[in-house]
């Protein structure tokens, strides 16, 4: 599932996408010669616009492909000043634990899931069921845990593993509170 979304009419916060923009510091022109090739025009990256999965999902395939998986990882860590996080989602229990809904107000369409549990310990297990790549979801799950506003100070620790193989979970991630 990893690149392509399941459902071809889906849309993301155009907001979103300027993440991919953002992760390009160094080299912003370079950024945006990217996604306008995948028909993403950077005057529509305004918060209200919703733009298809697809062209993203293709732009960051693209980026994975030519730059590498590093990239990709700093567009998901990007991607948490982009998304729309409401107020009462103020800390990391509060975001991991509606992860699923924050990502569909993020999305419009069928995009896959999240799958998050907490054990007693305060450990979170995140499955990622997404169309987005694995390095992606990492770097949005590490994005939340360097956050001041949802850490409240406190280190916490992101154990990643690819998901299996022929399954539609791209990665599992268990984070943990130093």
């Amino acid at each position: 599932m990893e690149f392509v979304c399941p459902d071809p009419h889906a849309q993301v916060r155009a907001a979103n996408v300027r993440a991919t923009l953002d992760a390009f510091q160094l080299r912003p022109s370079i950024g945006q010669r990217l996604i306008e090739r995948h028909s993403l025009a950077v005057s529509d990256l305004r918060p209200e616009n919703f733009m298809p999965v697809q062209r993203w999902l293709d732009a960051l395939k693209e980026i994975q492909q030519e730059i590498g998986t590093g990239l990709v990882h700093r567009v998901g860590m990007a991607l948490l000043q982009n998304a729309d996080f409401p107020p009462q989602f103020d800390s990391i229990d509060a975001v991991f634990a509606n992860m699923d809904a924050i990502y569909y107000a993020n999305h419009r369409g069928d995009v896959g899931h999240y799958k998050t549990s907490r054990s007693p310990e305060g450990i979170w297990t995140i499955e990622c069921a997404t169309p987005y790549p694995r390095h992606f979801e990492h770097g949005a799950v590490e994005g939340v845990c360097r956050n001041a506003t949802f850490t409240k100070g406190r280190g916490h620790v992101v154990d990643y593993k690819p998901g299996p193989d022929n399954s539609d979970i791209t990665c599992i991630m268990r984070v943990r509170p130093l």
